[in-house]
């Protein structure tokens, strides 16, 4: 595939308060056209957006009727595909890139959904699952404060009233005889940053450390989200057991995905037509910044270097 040209031109930033991040649920299909969702269509498309750390590219904006959703009024839903990552490149920044164009736009709600492996045996190809906290052992290193002085709280990654929402979407429209799994299950997603999947001895030492399934997104998106203040959930449905979690080989889950993909996507866009702008769930109350130049790790305090 040919690299997009230099010279595009760069987009303003659309003022919303809702954001979808799209992800391997939806590959293969044109969306939104392909859900034919009523009453859903693309104002813009192909937009570029400069950040601190470069262009990001493969975002639209998504205009919903008053249909649906829970004022009647219309809405806008800033949208970008595959994570934000670059199709010709292996680009880790492009999660702190998605964060800080949400956080210029004014996000408050934010879904993310994706394709996950499991590496518990009870979650099954085709589980529609909710997770309720993250196992991230790098930390998320592409920040958007870039320093130390400065965490956030982690207590909540997930917003609890999104993914209620979420699973009562889930539940009304996921095909049986696949389960919807949610967040009374309290699941732990490991992060792995890819391209490639997690090794045998990867995916044990996550099991052992108490991860249900694992991919290359959820961990950074949700520390991001907790960042910039916003309430976010994951979307995700089990495509395979990691390797090493079962003595058989990895069954190719190629027409699993296919069969699902229309209805991953449809849940993710009417839980973002439907959620409101509630703040009951405290989510916006958990970035708070903490100082740490208050510990006295100044050089001068130390006499040195810490």
């Amino acid at each position: 595939m040919t690299a997009p040209s230099t010279d595009m031109p760069i987009d303003t930033i659309p003022m919303t308060p809702f954001a979808l991040i799209s992800g391997s649920a939806q590959w293969g299909l044109r969306f939104p056209d392909d859900v034919l969702e009523p009453g859903v269509s693309v104002r813009e498309r192909g937009l570029r957006f400069q950040t601190p750390w470069g262009v990001s590219e493969n975002w639209q904006v998504i205009e919903v009727s008053g249909e649906g959703t829970p004022d009647g009024e219309p809405r806008r839903i800033l949208n970008v595909f595959a994570h934000g990552w670059p199709i010709d490149s292996i680009d880790h920044e492009a999660f702190r890139k998605v964060a800080w164009i949400l956080q210029e736009a004014g996000v408050q709600k934010i879904l993310a959904d994706s394709t996950s492996g499991s590496l518990n045996k009870m979650l099954k190809p085709g589980d529609f699952i909710i997770p309720f906290d993250v196992l991230d052992v790098s930390q998320t290193r592409y920040s958007l404060s870039g320093k130390m002085t400065a965490a956030c709280q982690s207590t909540q990654l997930f917003c609890p009233q999104l993914a209620g929402l979420l699973q009562d979407t889930a539940e009304e429209l996921w095909p049986q005889p696949h389960r919807v799994v949610g967040q009374d299950q309290q699941l732990v997603f490991a992060h792995n940053w890819g391209p490639r999947f997690g090794s045998r001895a990867e995916a044990n030492a996550y099991r052992i450390m108490g991860a249900d399934a694992m991919n290359h997104s959820t961990g950074a998106e949700a520390s991001l989200a907790r960042e910039i203040g916003a309430c976010y959930v994951a979307a995700s449905f089990i495509v395979r057991w990691q390797d090493g979690i079962l003595d058989t080989p990895p069954a190719d889950s190629s027409d699993l995905h296919a069969g699902l993909r229309h209805s991953a996507s449809r849940i993710s866009l009417r839980t973002m037509i439907r959620t409101s702008l509630t703040q009951s769930c405290g989510c916006h109350q958990l970035r708070t910044l903490t100082a740490r130049e208050d510990v006295r790790f100044a050089q001068g305090e130390r006499g040195g270097t810490c």
